[in-house]
């Protein structure tokens, strides 16, 4: 007999913090300057966001106005080309100092954008909102910090069906909102995940961490599935998922828009999105990760698991491709990018997207080739390419020893390393193959790594027999 199958429904709220300089309704910055050791608690704050009795908010942020619309048209919303209000979200907590958040939401609220679609799941609408304070309920102390930094929130329909779809589109999405630099690098994103199975849906908030979000929907779906065998009715409520215990608890019943008390906040305009402005932000999207991959796949031959690599940062493969086009056979030379490259970038802890970085595909285009003429070697162009961060530069610029030498000049230094390491050619002529890398990195360092490593080891061999 197959297996019932119970009536899952799963919606998700999604939140992350907008890639913008300022907050939302005043000039302090969203995150500590570069030269800046530390994120001092309440070092970026002012009157408006530590909501001083008689402060008034600035004119909404235009680029966290942006943000929304680059985000929105990702995921296939309608823009909504009315006017929209700002309204005061009220709820009483510690971390929230003025009494309410401030959000383009709410009852009877004109959403700025809806009904859109991503990776086949229906996107309900996406609004911007303000974050609170950060409060630390052990010392009771506040940081203002985050108080007013501009949020997304992306609410789903009710249309996933187990976890693993729920991790999978997640992943997906946040790999979209990197190539527009939506959200804030390594700010991530926090989740509150609706379920309902018989009754009514449950939303456990605040879930920060893909595992977390998968732990907590297939604990609370067993949870309300053995409550219906057992009679007990779902009701709406609100739930935390204990990590440590890994269950659910209650932390209130589900409130509703009336509990809110939305009303329209008297201190901000009336705004309107401009359809000009959405025309132009649609124009300048970049191909998104799915369009890239296709890309990589037909026109460029590329593998599907090296391409998995190439597509999960845009830079990278925009990277690929500037050099593709170029001229560069990158289906023989691709491990420039996907190991080389990232292996510089990855040991000096950086990016192609950080600011002080600058590598261009040009420079890496001059090194291939001359590794592939046999003007250099393949391990001096690697150490040539440990200088490209954080700014590449073209070889033929500088003063660089960058030929390669002759199997006569090779031979030459082969000998000496036989004299030099007459044990380890002991040991070698004994059965240990591996004492021949040294020998063999012995030659390449006298040679200053201009010397061909493979006509290096085949010298040894005929000079050791």
């Amino acid at each position: 007999m197959a297996e019932k199958a119970y009536p899952i429904k799963i919606g998700l709220e999604v939140h992350g913090y907008l890639n913008t300089n300022e907050k939302l309704f005043c000039m302090c910055k969203t995150r500590p300057n570069l030269e800046e050791k530390e994120d001092k608690p309440n070092s970026r704050v002012c009157p408006i966001c530590t909501g001083y009795p008689g402060s008034k908010p600035m004119a909404p942020n235009m680029e966290a106005m942006r943000k929304l619309i680059q985000i929105s048209l990702v995921l296939g919303c309608k823009i909504n080309h009315k006017d929209l209000i700002w309204q005061r979200k009220h709820y009483n907590w510690a971390d929230n100092p003025k009494g309410y958040q401030t959000t383009i939401s709410g009852a009877h609220a004109a959403l700025p954008t809806t009904k859109g679609k991503f990776r086949g799941i229906g996107i309900t609408e996406c609004h911007l909102e303000e974050d609170p304070a950060q409060w630390n309920p052990e010392t009771g102390k506040i940081n203002y910090n985050r108080s007013g930094l501009p949020l997304i929130e992306i609410v789903t329909d009710p249309d996933f069906k187990s976890s693993e779809e729920v991790i999978g589109w997640l992943k997906a999405l946040v790999l979209s909102l990197s190539y527009i630099k939506a959200i804030r690098k390594n700010a991530g994103i926090k989740v509150d995940v609706n379920v309902s199975t018989y009754g009514d849906r449950v939303e456990m908030k605040n879930l920060n961490s893909l595992e977390k979000i998968r732990k907590a929907i297939e604990y609370e779906i067993v949870r309300q599935i053995e409550n219906h065998k057992e009679g007990i009715v779902q009701k709406q409520e609100t739930l935390a998922f204990d990590e440590k215990l890994g269950k659910t608890i209650k932390m209130r019943d589900k409130e509703t828009a009336s509990d809110y008390r939305f009303i329209p906040d008297p201190d901000l305009p009336l705004i309107r999105i401009d359809k000009k402005l959405v025309g132009k932000i649609q124009k300048n999207l970049p191909e998104m990760p799915e369009k890239k991959l296709q890309k990589l796949l037909k026109k460029y031959s590329v593998d599907k698991k090296d391409a998995g690599i190439l597509t999960k940062n845009l830079e990278l493969v925009e990277f690929f491709e500037e050099l593709a086009d170029g001229g560069i056979d990158m289906k023989k030379n691709l491990s420039w990018i996907t190991i080389e490259l990232l292996r510089v970038l990855n040991y000096n802890s950086k990016t192609l997207e950080d600011e002080d970085v600058d590598i261009k595909p040009a420079h890496l285009a001059e090194l291939i080739n001359l590794v592939n003429s046999g003007k250099i070697t393949v391990l001096k162009g690697k150490q040539i390419m440990n200088d490209f961060v954080p700014k590449s530069f073209a070889i033929s610029n500088h003063k660089l020893e960058i030929q390669s030498i002759d199997k006569a000049a090779i031979e030459n230094l082969c000998k000496q390393v036989i004299s030099e390491n007459q044990k380890v050619v002991d040991d070698f002529k004994g059965g240990k193959d591996a004492s021949l890398n040294y020998l063999i990195g012995q030659v390449m360092r006298l040679s200053e790594r201009r010397a061909d490593f493979k006509v290096a080891g085949e010298c040894l061999r005929k000079l050791i027999k």
